[in-house]
């Protein structure tokens, strides 16, 4: 006969909340709700207690404990037992392992050293869809053999006497080193935690247990794991602070504007799913989108405010500066005999000769007739979203400069409507200041690298909506978003991975202490930006989530090596990250810091020359 048998922890069966010293601690909770005191003397009496069973070890219990808690030694040992049910969930990969063993013809058993019995565990398997009708579960405590040593395949043998026998089991040397030795093919299976997950551990247990278990149970979707190690936990705090800074500041209405905060969407409908609190919108805007309403009545001193640094040189092209404006190269030349003999903005001469060509010129007028009707719209949009409404909104964004506070608060008050709160991920140290509007910034400034803002847009805030560009009305008068492309909503792996992870660990989450989660989401971006820790971003090779389709990551070749390190040219979205794929990690922080290097030395040339 053919033999296929499974290890039971971290095999077959996972824990939500990682370990089992989180077991014990909610246990102590559980157990001494009244004597806090009590709690961690517990749980430093459970990590040493020894026993083969469960009733040896509590045997042991010191008798403090039964009379503090009111519980007699056996109700101890089944709220241990309810807890541990309550932690345990399936390990869907073994799972499938197990049911096509089984319509393969080969018998299945279960084999675990454990100090739980084997009924506790068969009902815990059953309700988990591992076990069958008689099929065995054989456990250290019940037969005085174990795994570690050998001896207990030495018992499942002479019950089975296979011809052909697998193991699978988690432990190297219980499930590995003893099954070789006993004439078993081990195979290995991995559920431990990650590099990325374990530095999690050292902040919050039950953070880093939860984006081990939802990575565990997607196993295969390189898209899904790195949303449940890196986005997850850097993104979902921050949603986690938006809901619970609204409440205590008496927000009724969120606004989420895209398309950097779909995700955060997502998790803040999921975290209110089941309880009270603000409204959530989403508000299709983008710089794109704003800037001609912004514009209306103002001039190149408007224009540059909204600018980042307030200048266009060295910045973009004169015909994407342009295409913003809404107009182009051909139209300017022939209606108006304007011409640009540069294509881009390469100093302040030519800053000068541009605005002066769209400000004050013939066409002018053109422009602010766009301007205004753009912005009647605009406006007609936000009545229409129920910004207008009496009560108290507030907007969620990522962050940086605060160019859309600036433009929106701009355009509202002009109507003598109350500004825009904002929630901002992080801020860089020039942020526009509270003067455009107030904020709230979850992370200060300098406490996220510019290189972390690239990835957060570019692949953090993976959208299914393509840009706003503007607004039309319909026919039956109600004002649309205008995309930048036809396609619509359309989700890419990334942005649907993200999405739904986001969803699925939100309510997790929503009741943990917001420190932790602060630290969980610096953690996520410190493992992201580290050049010393051995980080996998392979998930990131085929992605490209930009208008222009960059790749986000990739192999570099020489020149590109001296473009990123030297000139300071971006050749991917994320070059740091392109750089761990290219270079040893012994030589990755050396390379990094001779960017930082060369790219003090380039802002200084920039400033001498330009500024």
């Amino acid at each position: 006969m053919k033999l296929a048998t499974f290890d039971i922890f971290d095999t077959a069966l996972l824990r939500r909340c990682g370990r089992p010293e989180a077991i014990w601690k909610q246990l102590a909770v559980r157990l001494f709700a009244e004597e806090k005191d009590f709690v961690d003397a517990f749980i430093a009496w459970r990590q040493r207690a020894k026993g083969d069973t469960l009733s040896e070890i509590y045997a042991g219990i010191d008798e403090a404990y039964v009379t503090f808690s009111g519980r007699s030694r056996e109700e101890m040992m089944q709220a241990e037992r309810e807890e541990e049910r309550s932690a345990l969930i399936v390990n869907p990969e073994i799972r499938s392992i197990i049911e096509r063993k089984r319509k393969e013809g080969w018998t299945i058993a279960f084999v675990s050293d454990m100090y739980l019995d084997s009924g506790f565990l068969r009902s815990v398997l059953e309700h988990e869809g591992c076990i069958e009708k008689g099929e065995r579960v054989y456990v250290s405590c019940e037969h005085n053999a174990r795994k570690d040593t050998g001896t207990l395949y030495d018992v499942v043998r002479r019950d089975f006497s296979p011809t052909e026998w697998e193991h699978y089991g988690d432990n190297k040397r219980s499930d590995v080193a003893m099954a070789k030795k006993k004439g078993i093919r081990a195979m290995a299976v991995s559920t431990g935690f990650n590099a990325v997950e374990a530095s999690y551990w050292h902040v919050a247990p039950q953070l880093a247990a939860l984006s081990r278990l939802y990575r565990l149970q997607h196993s295969g979707d390189e898209f899904t794991a790195f949303a449940a190690d890196f986005v997850v936990p850097a993104y979902l705090p921050y949603a986690a602070f938006v809901l619970t800074e609204a409440r205590r500041m008496g927000i009724t209405k969120l606004y989420f504007l895209s398309r950097d905060s779909y995700v955060l969407l997502k998790a803040a409908q999921a975290m209110l799913a089941d309880t009270q609190g603000p409204e959530l919108h989403y508000l299709f805007v983008s710089r794109r989108s704003l800037l001609l309403p912004y514009l209306y009545g103002e001039d190149e001193k408007a224009y540059l405010e909204a600018r980042d640094h307030h200048t266009i040189v060295r910045l973009d092209s004169v015909d994407k500066l342009l295409m913003h404006l809404r107009t182009t190269r051909k139209e300017l030349r022939e209606q108006f005999g304007i011409e640009f003999a540069y294509a881009r903005v390469n100093n302040f001469a030519e800053q000068e000769d541009f605005l002066r060509k769209i400000f004050h010129n013939d066409f002018t007028p053109l422009l602010q007739q766009r301007a205004k009707e753009q912005q009647t719209l605009l406006l007609d949009y936000f009545r229409q979203e129920g910004l207008f409404d009496s009560e108290r909104c507030a907007a969620v964004d990522v962050g940086w400069l605060g160019t859309l506070r600036l433009m929106i608060n701009h355009i509202l008050r002009k109507q003598g409507v109350p500004d825009l709160h904002f929630f901002y991920y992080g801020v860089r140290g020039d942020v526009i200041s509270p003067s455009a509007g107030r904020y709230t910034s979850y992370f200060q400034a300098s406490e996220l690298t510019t290189e972390a803002t690239v990835l957060l847009e570019h692949y953090f805030s993976a959208s299914p909506y393509p840009t706003t560009v503007g607004y039309q009305r319909n026919e039956a008068g109600q004002v649309l978003p205008l995309f930048a492309e036809q396609s619509g909503f359309s989700h890419t792996p990334a942005s649907k991975a993200n999405a739904e992870a986001m969803e699925s660990m939100a309510t997790a989450v929503s009741r943990c202490d917001m420190a932790a989660l602060r630290q969980w989401a610096r953690c996520a971006i410190n493992n992201l930006l580290s050049t010393h820790t051995e980080v996998d971003i392979t998930p990131l090779v085929p992605t490209s989530d930009f208008d222009d389709k960059t790749p986000f990551v990739k192999k570099l070749s020489m020149t590109e090596l001296v473009k990123i390190l030297l000139l300071g040219d971006h050749v991917t979205g994320f070059d740091l990250g392109s750089l761990r794929l290219t270079l040893p990690l012994w030589m990755l922080p050396f390379a990094w810091r001779l960017h930082g290097t060369t790219g003090r030395i380039r802002g200084y040339l920039y400033h001498k020359i330009y500024r």
